[in-house]
């Protein structure tokens, strides 16, 4: 039986994760929508990290490109909603 090994980039991944569902969450219960930029923001970096592990995971470079190209979008948007 193979043991699966968690890396890095699963833990950062995983804490991200946990971080923006949490913002997400205090963001719709509150509707304190003046956070939404900074939830983006690390989303993306998120994103970022999930498109790193894809990379790693199978040397292909077709997804992670994709989910990369995603990232800097919703960076942009954020860094554009937070300077209106």
């Amino acid at each position: 039986m193979k043991i699966k090994r968690f890396d890095l980039l699963m833990v950062l991944q995983l804490f991200s994760a946990m971080f923006v569902l949490a913002m997400g969450i205090y963001v719709r219960i509150t509707e304190s929508y003046e956070l939404l930029p900074l939830m983006l923001i690390f989303l993306s970096g998120m994103l970022i990290l999930m498109g790193l592990r894809e990379y790693k995971k199978s040397k292909n470079l077709l997804w992670p490109i994709l989910i990369f190209c995603i990232a800097c979008f919703i960076l942009f948007s954020a860094l554009q909603g937070m300077m209106h």
